[in-house]
């Protein structure tokens, strides 16, 4: 794999895969695990994947660098949650400390979102899941299926089924 000797071509493979990092890091991204942090778990350990990839071992390197990328992810959530500081009623201290606003509010709305996003993610297939976080984030439709390697049209039912869902999962709260 030319990427593992050549920095010019490591650039490029990390900007081609910048975009499926993003995804991944919103999607993981909680209160504990900030979304930029993992974004950068998520840099080192797509240039991890491409130093122990193996093309002898029958799997793509999109695969694999994926997989290393996710348990990355999965990984630092999982240590920020049980690293992250709790005063007995579980809000994070930090968080109470660096805002101005009421910290009954702040917990509230935390705690709205927090569901909501458990809720989203629960209820939207894979394919939704991507179409939502690409376009959430000002990507157009063009865009976002040229990411994701898809048709306009399939971008545009992603989305109005993600929109059908989440207004049913906002309604029933």
């Amino acid at each position: 794999m030319l990427a593992k000797t050549s920095r010019k071509a490591a650039a490029v493979l990390a900007s081609r895969y910048a975009e499926l990092i993003l995804i991944k890091s919103e999607i993981y991204a909680s209160a504990a695990a900030d979304s930029e942090d993992l974004r950068q778990e998520g840099q080192m350990s797509l240039l991890r994947a491409v130093g122990s990839f193996d093309p002898d071992r029958g799997v793509k390197f999109s695969t694999f660098a994926g997989v290393c990328i996710d348990n990355r992810m999965r990984t630092v959530t999982a240590k920020a949650r049980r690293a992250a500081p709790v005063t007995g009623d579980g809000l994070d201290t930090d968080e109470l400390a660096s805002d101005e606003a009421d910290p009954e509010r702040i917990y509230l709305d935390k705690e709205y979102f927090s569901e909501l996003t458990r809720g989203i993610r629960e209820v939207l297939s894979l394919a939704e899941l991507r179409a939502f976080s690409l376009c959430v984030q000002g990507m157009s439709y063009r865009r976002a299926a040229e990411t994701l390697g898809v048709s306009e049209k399939a971008v545009d039912n992603a989305m109005q089924r993600a929109r059908r869902k989440i207004r049913a999962l906002i309604g029933a709260a």
